[in-house]
């Protein structure tokens, strides 16, 4: 049982939930610990917050109010090579747009000041004095504020805020329950329990529910439970939220360089990070990470594909077989969410999960 999976693999170390769609009736099986708990816990999603923010790109697309090839130089025309940077750069990190994440003084200013974080003015002078880390369009680097900067351009484009844009354009459509943008410290009041060492200078456990800003994360970042996420990557992979030809251009990969085990061949389309080698056969989905939450979910298109010895498709090559692929076999998407800050993987359970629904078909 999923319950039981997540039992073991949690060991009592905190908060975490899981949830699994087998198929293509959209039917979640859950499962939570504490057990005790009468409601599926929600949790900062952090980083899986790039997948929601392509989708309302490309859903702009498609209104005609922007187009992927759009320069930077159009919103923000004082930023390092804006003219040469394009929306499509941002999305798949390959416009050369510094990341905050290796630079201490962004940590050290967040562990002294965890209630405080940087404004939209102080990511923006972030990247102004560190310059691009590579021509645009000549490599690869995670950036954040690059999806600071396309949450801002969706913002300027439709005249609505960011957490407007998420209910209206995906959380309303597919019925997502306990699902928001946490833009103060008090909107993470309804959160799992997170105990973290991130936001104290001497490594003090604290709750980050009680003591972290949600604007430490450039980008914005969506509160949910398992299910919803599920839900939500279930929902976009089956066309439910984009034309065929967004999720084509979604899921048109650059390969990530150096290894990144377990991934095989790490690669990263629009907010969508794939591996195509994977041992349980093509994987779409994001991870995320931060002070006292991590998330994990993958999407196989087709269960059944992920048991033929022949692995070499590849939906950026082949979209429209794998969209037939997807409606007429076994999509499966898992994820898994936790409270837990060290002893406990994310990662791992998941791909556990898949491989053992992979072996039951094998």
């Amino acid at each position: 049982m999923l319950a039981d999976q997540l039992l073991v693999a949690v060991q009592g170390k905190g908060t975490a939930g899981v949830a699994v769609i087998d198929g293509v009736d959209g039917v979640v099986d859950r499962a939570w610990v504490p057990q005790t708990l009468t409601a599926e816990p929600r949790f900062l999603a952090y980083s899986i917050t790039k997948s929601f923010i392509a989708t309302l790109i490309l859903r702009l697309q498609e209104r005609r109010l922007l187009t992927l090839d759009d320069r930077l130089a159009l919103w923000f025309p004082a930023l390092p090579q804006a003219a040469n940077i394009s929306l499509r750069h941002l999305l798949n990190h390959t416009g050369g747009i510094p990341d905050y994440g290796g630079f201490p003084a962004y940590h050290a200013a967040l562990r002294t000041n965890p209630t405080q974080a940087w404004t939209v003015d102080d990511y923006l002078t972030f990247i102004r004095k560190h310059g691009l880390r590579f021509a645009p369009g000549t490599g690869w680097a995670y950036a954040n504020p690059g999806y600071l900067l396309l949450k801002r351009i969706a913002e300027l484009v439709s005249g609505q805020p960011f957490a407007a844009l998420v209910n209206e354009q995906i959380v309303q459509p597919l019925a997502l329950r306990d699902t928001f943008v946490a833009e103060t410290v008090a909107d993470l009041s309804s959160l799992a329990p997170a105990p973290t060492k991130a936001l104290s200078p001497d490594g003090e456990w604290l709750d980050t529910r009680l003591h972290y800003h949600p604007g430490w994360v450039s980008h914005g970042v969506v509160a949910a439970t398992p299910s919803a996420i599920a839900t939500f990557y279930h929902a976009l992979f089956r066309g439910k939220l984009l034309s065929p030809e967004s999720l084509q251009a979604m899921t048109t990969f650059v390969r990530v360089p150096s290894a990144h085990a377990p991934w095989v061949e790490p690669s990263y389309g629009l907010g969508i990070m794939g591996d195509p080698a994977s041992p349980v056969g093509v994987l779409w989905g994001h991870g995320g990470g931060g002070p006292g939450y991590a998330a994990s979910a993958f999407h196989m298109p087709d269960l059944y594909c992920g048991c033929n010895e022949n692995r070499s498709f590849y939906p950026s090559k082949n979209f429209d077989s794998h969209a037939e692929q997807s409606i007429a076999g076994r999509p499966v998407t898992v994820c898994v969410l936790s409270a837990i800050e060290g002893g406990f993987d994310v990662e791992a359970l998941a791909r556990e999960i898949l491989a053992q629904r992979l072996s039951r078909v094998a």
